[in-house]
């Protein structure tokens, strides 16, 4: 372990050669940067929300993917991760969420949409060359609300959008009337896995799984998810719209099933 400014954090970036990571203010960056010379115009590169939970899934499977372009359809990019540096996963609930009256402890969203470009993204410019007009952001659950957000209010920011599960239910109305405004030549991919507003096998017969189940059902996540995308390729177009119901995943495991997806459309020119 290495300590910068005064946070603890792992020297061996998920032990990926060639990734690095750093602090920034309250946040720890991870990087991995494709082997070999940038393209002219620099690297794609995929701007992964909640970097710790997903960083080394995502780095792994463009290495792999990146080997066999003309079979995957995947081609080499830059992967960024952005997570809270102290890795405490309750910060989530302010940095990726837009004002509720009864959340005072949420809202936080547009301070940390201007860190990401204003402070993260020259950062990472700086260290490797990168296509600022090929970026894709990723997003999952409250960071996939925020994906969305993002989309309706700075949709130049990023040139695809992936909102993996979604938490449409933050507040819909926000969202719907934001993304009805949507414009542009952006492109979305939604993901939900089949069992978000129900239980899998295993689940449901654990204890507490009745409670478990009213939760998901009162969050409608699979409907809300697919509402969203139906909005969106009405606005943008159903080219540019993909909507994924993933068989047999749930909240927890879409992330590993989403990616590759993410990773095919981000890697269109």
């Amino acid at each position: 372990m290495i300590v910068k400014n005064e946070i603890t954090v792992p020297d061996d970036c998920y032990r990926l050669p060639g990734a690095t990571s750093w602090i920034a203010g309250d946040y720890r960056i991870d990087l991995l940067v494709p082997d070999g010379p940038a393209p002219a115009a620099g690297w794609p590169a995929v701007w992964l929300l909640d970097g710790a939970s997903c960083f080394g899934t995502c780095a792994e499977a463009m290495r792999r993917m990146s080997r066999r372009s003309d079979a995957t359809g995947v081609v080499p990019q830059v992967v960024v991760g952005i997570s809270a540096a102290d890795g405490d996963r309750a910060r989530r609930q302010t940095m990726f969420t837009t004002p509720r009256d009864d959340r005072p402890d949420a809202g936080g969203a547009g301070g940390f949409l201007r860190f990401l470009l204003e402070e993260v993204r020259p950062a990472v410019a700086a260290r490797v060359s990168v296509d600022e007009s090929r970026a894709t952001l990723l997003g999952h659950s409250l960071a996939g609300y925020f994906t969305l957000w993002v989309l309706a209010t700075a949709p130049a920011a990023f040139r695809t959008y992936a909102a993996i599960s979604p938490s449409t239910w933050w507040d819909r109305p926000l969202l719907d009337e934001a993304l009805a405004r949507a414009s542009g030549d952006r492109r979305v991919l939604v993901c939900i896995g089949e069992w978000e507003d129900a239980l899998p096998p295993w689940q449901a017969r654990a204890p507490g799984a009745a409670e478990a189940l009213a939760r998901r059902q009162a969050r409608q996540m699979v409907t809300g998810a697919r509402e969203i995308a139906a909005l969106l390729a009405g606005v943008l177009g159903e080219e540019r719209v993909q909507f994924r119901l993933l068989p047999e995943e749930d909240h927890a495991s879409i992330l590993s099933a989403a990616i590759p997806r993410m990773l095919r459309m981000a890697s269109v020119s």
